[in-house]
């Protein structure tokens, strides 16, 4: 871990407030500022050159010592890049989580999930009950935590700007959505994965939302040609599920923002060069899931072993759900602690989960944060293949490429069966999103499908019948499908009919009825969500199975490959102008041999050979293979398989791929040339004056 690149895909989880045993095994001795920097010293001895550090709200309070300010000031003398995770956050070594007792102890503060029970962190040292971001109490003490914060970097940056401080220009401070993914029922979460209406049912939480109705449902839009006859339905009790995930997701992003905005107040971003950066991130951390929390306490408490495959089945879960701050994309991590059901696994399945998150999260920009006592409880060889898989993920080599956006309402509530289809058939490159501006930032997705809880307005018919007339980046087919349901509103409805008319329209029946619209290479398909607010789980699977191949055809999309066993998987990652990685993945304790069948003849290598060599050459040398179709594996327990695969197929579909980046680079290259120009000439034309710039990270 000693490049800037691999500190990005995987980090070493230190607690700076904690004292821990010098390098000799004995307890620390002489004063903390020397403790501290033999803490470090080990570290760096050990290959780590960048660590992360949760901020618990607790130590912040009572830091007299200042241990936070030792703890920089010595990573920065020894060049450690830090990261820092302000955010409240699950897994953190500190009792509460790191939250003061006074505030989760009051019941008036707890936030409540679906079933009406307080939503519990179950995680050692202790259980408390998650805290309302609606509690006015905990806001106001949140608030003011951000603010001391602020106060104390801006006091670091100031020294370093001066010169009489350590440079700052290693910190990151990483902003995370804290608490609101968890605020689930145990009991519908088991289920399925994230099973359920998510979202804090609290007192505070259900006077927020009344008010948010109120507000909301008052735009122009909802009111009908009258100013006010249609208000009305969209407030009825039987929308209540569709207004309730809007209105989670809206307040998580409101969350994210003001965190944002009270961090950028004195602090970031306000002094020189040596500054220190900041990222929006997505952390999550699967052995606090609702989910297993209560089975995890009880094999903490009890002994036993870890619900291995549902903490398996949760990486990718959490992995193919993509949230936004401030417009842009977040980066996803996975936290793997040493308090839940993690250490109680065996050392192949350990490896396989922290693999496994790192491929799914790593080639999205993200990466696994691990705790310190459980990396190196890892062997050494381990480490090593891990740091130079993460490198590779860092600097581009692989990446796991967006094929279909299912646009939903609410990230972490459970979406409707066309999602299961579509997870079931395309496998990781599908993504679940929660904003429609993420579909016009999108260069590689040919398919859109809108979920049927989602409320349709004119804007969302605006974007997306933008994004599907633009020609895509592998083909000059994208594809948009919509559920024909009572959410729209009466601008959405007239706006599509524009859209559509005359246009070429086929009407087809594939278990589900469908019209098909085409806008030369773009296609438009309305479906029947067959019931009364657009859920269809009540309809026959076997109908959903018939309709999704026939989009997924008509959208050209198929998969990569397919395995003779149902108890493989495999993660399909995009090797920078070079075809395929595939890692066919064997989550049983047993060696499974099965066969890896491709629709046309390809080459397939070993991928750690493809990617050490660097060469195009490295396929004909040793371990290629001729082309076909169909090739036998055998996968040991607990095991991964990488393999390099390339066909002629893969290798136009990446030379359209460059051409349609280098014309939007191009255009986009011209667009700036063009404002730059129009602002130099015409007095009070500023392109760069824009509002939202402030909302978010730079």
């Amino acid at each position: 871990m000693g490049s800037d690149a691999v500190n990005k895909s995987i980090q070493v989880v230190v607690n700076y407030w904690e004292n821990r045993p010098g390098p000799d095994g004995r307890p620390g001795r002489g004063d903390a500022k020397t403790h501290v920097a033999h803490r470090l010293d080990e570290l760096l001895r050990k290959g780590v050159h960048h660590v992360a550090t949760f901020v618990p709200w607790q130590a912040v309070e009572s830091d007299i010592s200042h241990s936070l300010a030792r703890f920089l000031h010595a990573a920065s003398e020894r060049g450690m890049g830090v990261t820092l995770i302000l955010t409240p956050e699950v897994g953190v070594h500190f009792s509460n989580s790191g939250l003061p007792k006074d505030i989760v102890s009051r019941a008036d503060n707890a936030a409540y999930h679906a079933d009406q029970s307080p939503a519990t962190a179950m995680l050692p040292p202790n259980l408390f009950n998650l805290p309302s971001f609606f509690s006015a109490e905990f806001s106001k003490r949140y608030h003011n935590f951000l603010a001391r914060m602020d106060n104390l970097l801006a006091s670091f940056e100031r020294a370093a700007a001066d010169g009489t401080g350590p440079s700052m220009a290693g910190v990151t401070v990483a902003v995370s959505g804290s608490f609101w993914k968890y605020y689930r029922s145990p009991r519908q979460s088991s289920v399925r994965p994230f099973g359920g209406q998510a979202g804090d049912f609290s007192a505070q939480g259900s006077l927020a939302y009344r008010r948010h109705l109120e507000q909301y449902f008052s735009q122009r839009e909802f009111l009908g040609a009258d100013g006010q006859g249609s208000a009305g339905r969209w407030k009825s009790p039987a929308l209540d599920d569709v207004n309730r995930r809007c209105f989670y997701q809206l307040s998580e992003e409101v969350f994210r923002n003001r965190t944002a905005q009270n961090l950028r107040k004195r602090s970031i971003g306000q002094f020189s060069a040596k500054s220190m950066n900041a990222v929006e991130v997505e952390l999550y951390t699967p052995e606090a899931d609702p989910s297993v929390s209560y089975s995890s306490f009880l094999q903490i408490v009890a002994g036993g072993n870890a619900d291995f495959a549902r903490l398996s089945t949760y990486v990718e879960e959490a992995a193919c759900r993509a949230s936004q701050a401030g417009g842009e994309a977040t980066a996803p991590y996975l936290h793997w602690t040493s308090l839940g059901g993690f250490m109680g696994l065996s050392d192949p399945e350990r490896q396989f989960l922290v693999l496994k998150s790192l491929m799914l999260m790593g080639s999205q920009g993200g990466g696994v944060l691990i705790d310190e006592q459980e990396w190196f409880s890892f062997s050494q060889a381990f480490r090593t293949r891990a740091e130079n898989f993460g490198r590779s993920l860092s600097q581009g080599d692989l990446k796991l490429k967006n094929r279909v956006l299912y646009l939903t309402s609410h990230l972490w509530s459970r979406a409707d069966s066309v999602w299961d289809e579509i997870f079931n058939r395309v496998g990781p490159s599908a993504r679940l999103i929660a904003s429609v501006d993420r579909v016009t930032a999108e260069r590689d997705a040919s398919l859109v499908v809108v979920d049927p809880s989602v409320i349709v307005t004119r804007d969302v018919i605006a974007k997306l019948g933008a994004w599907v007339k633009t020609k895509g980046s592998t083909s000059g087919n994208r594809m948009v499908v919509l559920p024909k349901s009572t959410l729209y509103t009466e601008a959405a409805r007239e706006a599509l009919e524009s859209l559509v008319s005359g246009t070429k329209r086929l009407e087809i029946d594939m278990g589900v009825p469908y019209r098909l619209y085409a806008f030369g290479e773009g296609k438009l398909v309305v479906y029947d969500a067959m019931t009364e607010y657009g859920d269809s789980r009540g309809d026959s699977a076997q109908q959903w199975q018939h309709f999704l191949t026939s989009i997924l055809s008509l959208a050209e999309i198929q998969a990569y490959c397919r395995l003779s066993d149902s108890r493989l998987g495999v993660i399909p990652l995009e090797r920078q102008g070079k075809g395929l990685g595939l890692f066919v993945l064997n989550p049983t304790g047993r060696a499974v041999a099965a066969d890896i069948i491709f629709p046309s003849e390809v080459e397939v290598s070993d991928l750690a050979l493809a990617l050490s060599s660097r060469r195009a050459s490295s396929q004909h040398g040793d371990g290629a293979r001729l082309p076909a179709s169909r090739f036998a594996l055998e996968v040991p327990p607990s095991g991964i398989l990488s393999l390099s695969v390339d066909s002629t197929q893969l290798a136009d579909e990446r030379a359209r791929t460059r051409e349609h980046h280098e014309a939007e680079e191009s255009s986009e290259r011209l667009r700036t040339a063009v404002a730059s120009a129009a602002a130099s000439q015409l007095p009070g034309l500023n392109s760069g004056s824009s509002m939202a710039g402030t909302a978010g990270w730079e």
